[in-house]
């Protein structure tokens, strides 16, 4: 065309591509690189001119793969009987693409974006600061929540002999990490001889309920004797 004394230019850039269904976006590879010419036109600017469409118009609509004639080797992605590869590959490429918009692309548009999505379409610091703060007391209910699911219940008797261990730490006798029920009542009674009695029966009984073979029926009667148990 310039010998022709026609004003031309190469132009190189990408052809065809390949769509991704997983999340309708387009892949373009560098073996969709491509290099056509342009004439200026009077009246009409630069007008693209391509050889291509004629000899491969396949290429122009699709891709390279579509526009390698038969028998010819093709990219190994680009095969037969590779469709479970390729659904693979597509759910990666969506994982990146999202990786690339949200989190390496998350620019002040992109946040604005996502504070509209969530409801604020104009937001300032007063909207921003009551988001933060009702987010955070949700995260801390759920968590309160959790840790209360996953507290240790006790079971009735256990809970009749921590009642009655609380009402002695008060007198100031706590029961020591290696103490069982029976030690523990023996160093209450020598402590406070007045409640011998009543210590020792809570002990046996909680005993005998945790650790023995009396019956669910106990519960009752220890249930009585922490309620009137004062050291």
């Amino acid at each position: 065309m310039r010998a022709a004394d026609v004003p031309a230019r190469v132009v190189t850039g990408y052809q065809g591509g390949e769509r991704n269904p997983v999340d309708d976006t387009w892949v373009i590879r560098q073996s969709d690189a491509h290099a056509w010419a342009e004439v200026w036109l009077e009246g009409r600017g630069w007008v693209r001119v391509d050889p291509t469409a004629t000899s491969a118009p396949a290429r122009i609509e699709e891709n390279l793969a579509a526009a390698v004639p038969a028998g010819d080797p093709l990219p190994f992605f680009a095969g037969k009987g590779l469709d479970w590869l390729r659904d693979v590959r597509f759910r990666w490429w969506a994982i990146n693409n999202a990786w690339n918009q949200w989190v390496l692309g998350f620019n002040p548009e992109r946040q604005l974006e996502l504070l509209a999505r969530l409801g604020m379409e104009s937001p300032d610091w007063r909207k921003m600061t009551a988001w933060l703060a009702g987010l955070t007391g949700l995260m801390l209910l759920a968590l309160a929540g959790g840790l209360l699911w996953r507290r240790p219940h006790l079971d009735p008797a256990q809970r009749e002999w921590q009642r009655a261990i609380r009402r002695l730490e008060k007198r100031g006798l706590p029961r020591r990490p290696w103490e069982g029920p029976q030690d523990y009542a023996a160093r209450v009674a020598a402590e406070i001889p007045a409640a011998a009695d009543d210590i020792r029966a809570i002990a046996a009984l909680y005993a005998g309920l945790r650790y023995g073979t009396l019956p669910d029926s106990s519960c009752t009667t220890l249930r009585q004797r922490v309620v009137t148990f004062q050291p």
